[in-house]
Parts: structure tokens; sequence; C-alpha cells
């Protein structure tokens, strides 16, 4: 089994369709109601309140809203025996339904502790194809309900950044106990330097030469060092709330820590595993250094020394920057390395939209994608996306030739 478990140890069931005029238009909406629940009771079951987490997502990260409340699932006719049950959906106010519009994609997800997300997102938009990618699901004008209680999909890297999203804490207790194991490498639960924690991941798989290709050794190694990083942040938050915190700003500081933490082991990770791809390969690079205006582009290929040389040709010159996630912010890769005319951005996400890659195809970035990850987007981007195997073949084409400055 993954690390990361199943969808049914997240999810007990999920219902999807796309928001009509009344259930989003003030001047019309139905009283706080979602309409033609009936699909629901598959998981719902009979009356119930739920506690419940309102979502907005949205492809431009600042507009993605979060607010708590309730939602109460109830039968109108309860108490009139002359008529069939019509249950309803009836939900406080929040900002998921409230930004929506007619036409917006509508989840109402039961968790496996019992909450409900409620979450909403814009037609058309990758929050919505991240929906329809999780839940495998058409979206219609009706509810179509989708049971995981029998489920054996397993938590992939597409999945496990999809339900963090809708703000579902993902677990890594399903497989392998590495804590025994980084206890021993670093003498202690400790988070060592992110580059000994990296080929420690490594060193926990399969050898490079036993995966058919880079794309599939890459996965490995992430999702290896994500386990351990979540398995080791758990143990080490438990150790601290047994201990306590001396005040409240104790408390803030260390929530702080595992946010700043968080954010930065991340990238770090991924640059780490390329960089061994890189060196496995015997391909030359540089890594994190500086460019023009004192930008920094995570590799350039083949070294910095030749970037700066005015002499070296610049087709053979290659930049490559990593995020873990991009949405709109891969443009910040364009003013990188002013020399590198066409541009590469690796990342693990899924499913970006058209209008997006079409932009990225117009700024001269070429994207470039775990092979895995592929399938989240259309037929026509993966016609254009290139994976980690292509971009190594085209780098080390590019340093075959030799170069004899005059």
């Amino acid at each position: 089994m993954s690390d990361f478990g199943e969808l049914k140890d997240y999810i007990k069931g999920a219902a999807i369709k796309r928001l009509s005029v009344v259930e989003c238009d003030p001047g019309k909406s139905n009283q706080h109601e979602i309409n033609g629940v009936q699909p629901l009771k598959k998981f719902l079951g009979d009356d119930n309140r739920f506690s419940a987490v309102f979502i907005r997502l949205d492809d431009d990260e600042e507009n993605i809203s979060q607010s708590n409340g309730t939602v109460t699932w109830y039968d109108s006719r309860k108490g009139n025996p002359n008529r069939s049950a019509e249950y309803r959906l009836y939900y406080s106010a929040n900002p998921a339904i409230e930004q929506a519009a007619a036409g917006d994609a509508l989840a109402v997800i039961l968790k496996k502790d019992g909450d409900i997300v409620l979450v909403t997102a814009p037609a058309d938009s990758q929050s919505e194809r991240e929906l329809n990618e999780l839940f495998g699901a058409d979206i219609k004008e009706r509810f179509n309900a989708v049971d995981f209680s029998d489920s054996h999909d397993e938590i992939s890297l597409t999945r496990r950044y999809i339900l963090e999203e809708l703000g579902i804490e993902i677990k890594a207790d399903f497989g392998r106990n590495y804590l025994e194991i980084i206890e021993k490498e670093f003498g202690g639960l400790v988070f060592p330097k992110s580059v000994l924690f990296s080929r420690l991941a490594r060193n926990m798989c399969a050898r490079i030469d036993d995966y058919p290709d880079s794309d599939t050794a890459l996965i490995s190694w992430w999702d290896t060092e994500e386990a351990m990083f979540r398995q080791l942040e758990g143990e080490l938050i438990n150790q601290k709330l047994s201990a306590g915190f001396t005040d409240a700003e104790d408390f803030l500081s260390f929530s702080q820590t595992i946010r700043q933490r968080r954010s930065s082991r991340a990238g770090r990770a991924l640059e780490n595993h390329l960089a061994f791809l890189f060196d496995e390969k015997k391909i030359r690079y540089s890594w994190g250094e500086k460019t023009e205006q004192n930008k920094k582009p995570d590799f350039i290929f083949p070294s910095i020394q030749d970037y700066r040389n005015p002499d070296f040709p610049t087709s053979r010159l290659t930049m490559l920057g990593v995020k873990t996630t991009c949405k709109d912010r891969w443009r910040q890769v364009l003013s990188e390395a002013k020399r590198i005319t066409d541009k590469h951005l690796f990342t693990l996400q899924p499913g970006i939209t058209q209008n997006q890659t079409d932009e990225m195809v117009a700024s001269g970035l070429q994207l470039v994608v775990p092979q895995s990850v592929h399938s989240t987007y259309s037929e026509k981007q993966r016609q254009w996306l290139w994976n980690i195997e292509q971009f190594i073949s085209q780098v080390i084409i590019n340093q075959s030739h030799n170069f004899n400055p005059k």
C-alpha cells in the first residue's frame, strides 16, 4: 500500500455539480439551500447537522478563501406521512457560495471524520479540473455522487496535491515506518540538512538503474521523502504538544516554524533529486548561481561560466526553473536568465489550464512535468508538454558538441 493510503482513508463520499442561478444569485437564491440533493443521501444518510469548511478555489491564489460553519441535512417533509421524503442541504453564509457564479463547479465532500467540505471553483478553471481529476465524475447540472467506501484508489502525487487544496491533511503512516531509520541515520529525530534528508530518501528506494525512466525514479524519491518528512514532522509536533507551550508567543513561533519548513523544504527537496539525476546522467550544470540583476535561476546548463562567456553559443545554453506548484507564479522565471530566450520550467502541478499553457508558449516557456502527471492535462496540452526524460535527452544533445573558443 502507498505510504499515503487510499482515497477511502480520507473521504467517505462526494457529489459534484454545476451551480444554478437560484443557488448563487442573492436576488434569486433559495435561502442558503442547494437544489437536487437526493444523490447525497448515499453518504449523508438521514437528518443530520455537520461541521463544515467552505472553500472557494481559484487559479489566482489571492482569491482563494475559506471559512468554517455548518450544513444541515434534513427532510423538509418529515412528519407528513402522505408525502415522500424531500431532502435539502442548508448551509450557513460562506464565501464559497457568495463568490460563485452560475455554472461554477460545486462539490460536497463527506470526510472520513464526518465533517463536510463544501467547495466551489470557477467554470473552466484549473481548480475545476482538479475536482474532476480527484472524483472522476463529469460535472453536470445535476449532482453526480461518488461513494468511496469500497475504493482502492491510492493517494498519488496528484491526489495529494488536490486533497491539500481542499484542506484535507494528508497522513503518511499507511506504509513503512521511517522514524527508526531517521533516528539511526541522524542520531535522533531531527531535521538534518535537506540534501542529507533527500539522500536518505533515495537510499530507501530502488537503485536508479532499476527504474524504467527518470520520471518514475524522481517521483519515487519525492514520494518517499514526502512520507519521511510527514512522519518526522508529525512526531515532533506530538512531542511539542505533550510538552506544552510556555505562552501564546511560543505557540505562534512554533506554528510559523512549521509553515516555513514545509515551504522551503519542498522546493529544495525537488532540486536535490533533480541535481542527483543530472549527476547520474553526467550532465554539467550550475545550481543556484546568479545571472543579471542578481536573479538566481535554479539550474543553468552547461555552467554559469559558459553563460557569462559572450562567445559561448546561446543556442547551447539551457535554463530550468523548478517550482513544486506554479499557478500564476510561473512568470517569475522569465526574467531569470536574459541570454536564454526559450526557457524551461519543471513543476509537479497537475492540470494547468489551456489559457495558462498558451501564455507559456507565447512567452517562450516550455513546461516540464513528470510523466505520471501528464494525464491531468488535455490531449492538446500533452502534445506540447515535456517529461523529465525528454528534458534530460535535450540537454545531453546540447552538451554533446565541444566548444572551442577562439
